[in-house]
């Protein structure tokens, strides 16, 4: 299920993250982000109570750093700092109890960048794609599952669901119009 949206991504959760009084997006970015720090680490092995230590110490160093963070495509990608402050805070978390150059390598190895990398991009998929479900009525969210998800064909989909292929497509459209758009207000950087 991890399928790629092409789609200029504009930094719009990112702009009003620095706004700190911006309850909306900071509840936004926590409920999406949070989970995927954490989930992140303990994929890379912490145990729970580390993981959500590390998780909240993130957390904090971004809503710091984001005032001064320039959005700037050329100079790297939102995930990649995200990615950076974690491996940073895993190494300040273990730093007394485990050589800190051993943990910032396994953490900075390329194995683990494109751990994170897959990571990151399927949970803003599946974030985005929960956050979007409720925008639905049942059947145009079965006939985009159906055909897009599922890849199976819209002439199949119709047949099986009692409707005519037209009404596929446009549920296709319209939930991945809905979806990109949902993408791009909580990751900067879909590829």
């Amino acid at each position: 299920m991890n399928r790629q949206i092409q789609a200029e991504t504009p930094p719009s959760l990112l702009l009003r993250l620095r706004d700190h009084q911006d309850q909306a997006a900071w509840a936004t970015f926590t409920e999406v982000y949070s989970p995927l720090v954490y989930n992140f680490c303990r994929l890379r092995k912490l145990q729970p109570s580390d993981a959500a230590d590390v998780t909240q110490e993130v957390l904090v160093r971004i809503s710091k750093a984001i005032t001064k963070f320039d959005y700037d495509r050329q100079q790297g990608l939102f995930r990649d700092w995200v990615a950076k402050i974690v491996a940073n805070e895993v190494c300040r978390h273990f730093s007394n109890r485990k050589p800190l150059t051993t943990l910032a390598d396994d953490w900075e190895s390329e194995a683990a960048s494109s751990q994170w990398n897959d990571h990151f991009q399927q949970h803003i998929f599946e974030s985005a794609m929960a956050r979007c479900r409720g925008s639905f009525s049942p059947q145009t969210w079965l006939l985009f599952e159906k055909c897009w998800l599922e890849k199976l064909p819209a002439s199949e989909v119709a047949e099986a669901c009692s409707v005519n292929v037209t009404q596929v497509y446009i549920a296709k459209s319209r939930v991945l119009k809905r979806l990109q758009k949902e993408v791009s207000l909580l990751a900067d950087d879909w590829q």
